[in-house]
């Protein structure tokens, strides 16, 4: 028998290749505080069981790159199984963030009814020393800008870190605003690769019952 094909055997360079803006579940990656650590284990073939297989310990429903329904801090909120895959794929626009928070002068003009706004920070930068260590001063997204995105119905709100609110707000203002006004919220993004532009988003979650939350392998595809 000859050698296995590849499963993707073209070209790398392909200007309409789908651009991935997840990052990867691996052991000891970076979690919320409080959440339990993410631990993956490798199970090898034995006679018995001839075939590999990984263990996922600890991983929460809002494990790195995920979404979050009304569910997740709403009282009788809506959960993922009620929402539409509609709602999880469609144009997308990246918008540059340089300060510490996502405010209303950073949305964009012209309608943005429908659209997926996805806000790239410092955190999308190549990682360096301590980018293991959760960093309590994360970018945000103020008050003002969750309001100004329900009014201006945005679909969808993507950030580059793994909360929408500031740490210590146990309030979660923007998490409420936006879910209350049917914003949906994907958190945990990678956009390094990403420039300001308009792009075509496809983030499906995972299909969990009444689930909460659910992680995603969160794509772009070119304009």
């Amino acid at each position: 028998m000859g050698s296995p094909r590849p499963l993707d055997s073209g070209p790398r360079t392909d200007p309409q290749a789908p651009l991935d803006i997840s990052r990867p579940i691996a052991g000891g990656a970076l979690v919320f505080p409080g959440d339990p650590p993410v631990g993956l284990r490798r199970q090898a073939p034995t006679a018995s069981a001839p075939y590999a297989l990984t263990h996922l310990d600890g991983m929460t429903t809002h494990v790195l790159t995920h979404v979050d329904a009304p569910g997740h801090v709403l009282p009788g909120g809506a959960t993922l199984d009620a929402i539409p895959l509609r709602r999880f794929a469609g144009p997308a626009l990246v918008v540059d963030v340089a300060g510490a928070a996502v405010l209303p002068e950073h949305l964009p003009g012209g309608d943005l009814r429908g659209l997926n706004l996805l806000f790239r920070s410092r955190h999308s930068r190549p990682a360096g020393p301590g980018a293991a260590r959760f960093d309590p001063d994360h970018v945000y997204v103020s008050a003002g800008a969750a309001a100004a995105l329900v009014a201006r119905g945005v679909n969808l709100v993507g950030v580059d870190y793994l909360s929408v609110d500031r740490w210590g707000d146990a309030d979660l203002p923007a998490h409420r605003t936006l879910l209350s006004g049917g914003v949906l919220i994907l958190e945990g993004l990678d956009l390094a690769a990403a420039p300001p532009g308009r792009y075509r988003l496809v983030a499906l979650p995972l299909k969990i019952e009444r689930a909460d939350g659910a992680p995603v392998r969160a794509v772009l595809y070119p304009g």
